[in-house]
């Protein structure tokens, strides 16, 4: 069994940014969104991508980040059930919390999605 790659190390970073153009390109062409959330969401994931180059981001708050932000992509894509949806935005919630010291621009884009999303009632 292969171990996981530590957040820190470029084979993470390169998967987690694969990972993210992949939700990318499933939100756009989800129709489980209003445009509103979509939008919001693709900026949050471009961000993202853009801050995994960015040495001054903790590696670990960052991918946290991430990879609760492209989870609750895929749940959203996928029209899961709003339990596993909640907890989804929980876990988003509490990455937004943890990275805002180090990544207030991805911090901001995460707290649109998330008005967004409970617009929606989510």
């Amino acid at each position: 069994m292969a171990a996981t790659p530590q957040p820190d190390s470029p084979a993470a970073t390169q998967e987690l940014r694969t990972r993210l153009r992949e939700v990318a390109e499933l939100m756009s062409r989800s129709a489980s969104l209003d445009a509103e959330s979509q939008k919001a969401l693709r900026e949050l994931l471009d961000e993202l991508t853009q801050a995994l180059d960015a040495a001054h981001v903790p590696a670990e708050e960052l991918h946290h980040l991430a990879e609760s932000t492209a989870h609750l992509a895929e749940a959203l894509h996928q029209q899961q059930d709003r339990g596993v949806l909640g907890k989804a935005r929980q876990r988003l919630e509490w990455a937004v919390a943890n990275a805002e010291q180090h990544a207030p621009l991805a911090v901001g884009l995460a707290r649109r999605l998330l008005d967004a999303l409970a617009n929606i009632g989510i």
